[in-house]
């Protein structure tokens, strides 16, 4: 009896621990802020300066009520829905483009030195569509730049900074953020300057969620965690399972 009591415990003890760490480490959804390291399919862009590819997304994503499969990425750091032609540069991203994520729109030259990948992670459901910007060398050969856009099939985006150098550009043409295109709906700022909440993006990893009542998207930042592999709620799930597993034969051994 007391036996049972005793491994009963221990048994909680660690299922507990395994559901914890499956549950913390959980989903790749949003809510994790890392680099993500697993960077899929190296595009034409990194031969390429002032162009762009269309990718497909490999699930629906809705962006400010619309909804994409696919979408035209830039070799000058940013995502367009409409316009295969939309690849210029400038800070005006109110009405100019079109609905598009400025990861870091510059002028950026992969063409010079650097790379660009896509891929689509997670499983049905909870799948991400990630661009890669690896040490993109600016128009003026000057700054290195490595970020990324992620794109959640629950419609949010995060934009990650593993190192931000610019672009030497001085008139405020660099931003960061997202906009509609119509001139009303936007939420971005001047990546060299930051914004008027300080928001510097060297090292930092963007969040924005959409907002139905304000029919924009609203934005938070934290630390981007560079990690070399954070695993799938699979791999978790799977450890779990065999914590419990040992736990059990363990116990029916001392029974």
């Amino acid at each position: 009896m007391k036996l049972w009591k005793i491994n009963t415990m221990k048994l909680w003890k660690i299922t507990s621990i395994a559901l914890i760490a499956t549950c913390f480490f959980g989903t790749a959804n949003a809510s994790i802020m890392h680099w993500e390291s697993n960077y899929g399919t190296l595009s034409n862009l990194s031969d390429e300066d002032d162009d762009n590819e269309l990718f497909g997304l490999g699930f629906d994503f809705t962006f400010y009520g619309a909804t994409y499969n696919e979408v035209y990425g830039s070799s000058n750091g940013s995502l367009f829905f409409n316009d295969e032609e939309d690849y210029q540069i400038g800070s005006d991203i109110e009405g100019d483009y079109g609905p598009m994520i400025a990861a870091f729109n510059a002028d950026l030259n992969p063409e010079e030195d650097g790379n660009i990948y896509t891929n689509t992670l997670g499983a049905s459901g909870d799948m991400r569509f990630v661009m890669t910007w690896l040490e993109v060398i600016d128009y003026e050969e000057e700054f290195y730049n490595s970020f990324q856009a992620v794109l959640f099939q629950d419609g949010s985006i995060r934009l990650n900074y593993l190192k931000l150098n610019g672009s030497g550009d001085n008139e405020g043409n660099d931003v960061i953020g997202l906009s509609q295109g119509d001139g009303t709906h936007f939420n971005y700022f001047t990546a060299a300057d930051g914004d008027d909440d300080g928001i510097y993006p060297n090292g930092k990893s963007l969040l924005y969620t959409w907002d139905a009542v304000s029919e924009n998207y609203n934005l938070s930042v934290g630390p981007l965690t560079s990690v070399t592999d954070v695993p799938e709620p699979s791999t978790l799930a799977i450890f779990a399972l065999g914590m419990i597993g040992l736990a059990s034969r363990r116990f029916k051994k001392q029974s």
